[in-house]
């Protein structure tokens, strides 16, 4: 599937949004982060449906997917603004959204179709709310041993009972549920990704091991980018 067109028409929407918000007060600023996250759960909604008339058992389409928690805690993580959640929706929903929209499975074969249109808004969304939330000040990038110690037993929770979740819809009632990707065989066959990581590691949910180094790697050098930034400020 070639992206081209829609990673530039994203570029330019991000631009945008920094210019004509350049001089706008945090409320304001608030309020499109808001509406933002109004239009990632319509991109999702159409998202659900294609998913759904596809003929995907219902139970392997609830909203428990990691972009699916995304739509939920993104106005939790807006209107609270609790350290963990605006960590779980930056570091890794957003993170997760990145590698979706930058490695797309086979499910979006057709590029301009509404299901592909409606999927890259969907994750985009998710890339960018935390990320402007950053940019303007509602979420402080300063990751510690304790907030990637927390976010990690937080990802490592959630992970666990969905796994559990999988095996029990997968061998008791035949539905291929695959939340969190922690089935590797169904998880290769829809992405290169998993197909990667599957191969290195050939056992369910273990297989996922890269993503919790990969998660601290990012958390690392994001700490390190703002650290440099922060230097930089300083010093001018």
């Amino acid at each position: 599937m070639q992206l081209g067109l829609y990673y530039l028409i994203s570029i330019v929407a991000v631009w945008g949004l920094l210019v004509t918000h350049a001089n706008r007060t945090a409320t304001q600023r608030h309020r499109t982060l808001l509406i933002l996250a109004v239009i990632n759960a319509m991109a999702y909604g159409v998202n659900w449906w294609y998913f759904y008339i596809r003929s995907d058992h219902i139970l392997s389409v609830l909203p428990l997917q990691l972009c699916n928690l995304a739509v939920f805690l993104i106005p939790v993580a807006l209107m609270t603004r609790k350290g963990v959640v605006m960590d779980f929706v930056f570091y890794v929903c957003g993170l997760g959204a990145l590698v979706a929209i930058l490695i797309p499975g086979s499910d979006y074969a057709v590029t301009y179709s509404m299901m592909t249109l409606s999927f890259y808004v969907f994750h985009f969304s998710i890339f960018l709310i935390p990320l402007l939330a950053a940019v303007w000040g509602f979420h402080s990038l300063k990751p510690t041993w304790k907030s990637a110690r927390d976010l990690s037993l937080l990802v490592l929770i959630i992970s666990l009972t969905l796994h559990g979740f999988n095996l029990a819809l997968n061998t008791f009632w035949n539905v291929p549920a695959n939340y969190f990707f922690t089935m590797r065989e169904l998880a290769a066959a829809m992405n290169p990704a998993f197909a990667f990581f599957a191969s290195l590691i050939p056992y369910d949910y273990l297989y996922l091991s890269f993503a919790l180094p990969i998660l601290w790697i990012y958390m690392a050098l994001i700490g390190g980018v703002m650290k440099g930034f922060n230097t930089i400020s300083k010093s001018s």
